[in-house]
């Protein structure tokens, strides 16, 4: 089973299974390693990435957990956020989860998109975020590639 998924179920939370896992696992990656580095420039989308693996070391400290933790809430699992962001991120999901992986223009794109304020929100401002304009530039799910 993926990380990502095992932390869900860890914490009773049912995942998206639309998705695929990998996908999933490299994109809550790149998100995690943002969160903990606090910047965009420092993500490494790892080729050969085998997800808890990889992490399991990582994934033990505090930090991590809490970086996880909000990763998680980010994606509408662990907080009640207001409907145009859980609209929005239902778009961003279905944008960026498929492909993932192996697609070095949506990691770009994934880069490009992040804003300041996604590395200093907290799990509880979600609950009160209205769009997820306010940490992903949402118009990077429509930029062209090398734009």
């Amino acid at each position: 089973m993926a990380f990502f998924r095992e932390y869900l179920q860890k914490n009773k939370i049912l995942h998206d299974p639309r998705f695929d896992e990998t996908d999933e696992d490299f994109l809550v990656q790149a998100l995690l390693q943002a969160r903990m580095n606090q910047s965009k420039g420092n993500i490494v989308i790892k080729t050969g990435f085998f997800g808890k693996r990889d992490l399991e070391r990582e994934l033990k400290t505090p930090k991590a957990q809490d970086a996880l933790q909000f990763v998680a809430g980010f994606f509408c699992y662990l907080v009640a956020t207001p409907i145009t962001y859980g609209r929005e991120m239902e778009k961003f999901k279905m944008y960026f989860t498929p492909g993932f992986a192996a697609d070095n223009s949506k990691h770009e794109q994934l880069r490009r998109g992040l804003r300041a304020g996604y590395f200093d929100a907290t799990l509880q401002s979600l609950e009160t975020t209205e769009t997820l304009d306010a940490l992903f530039d949402i118009a990077e799910m429509s930029a062209k590639t090398g734009s």
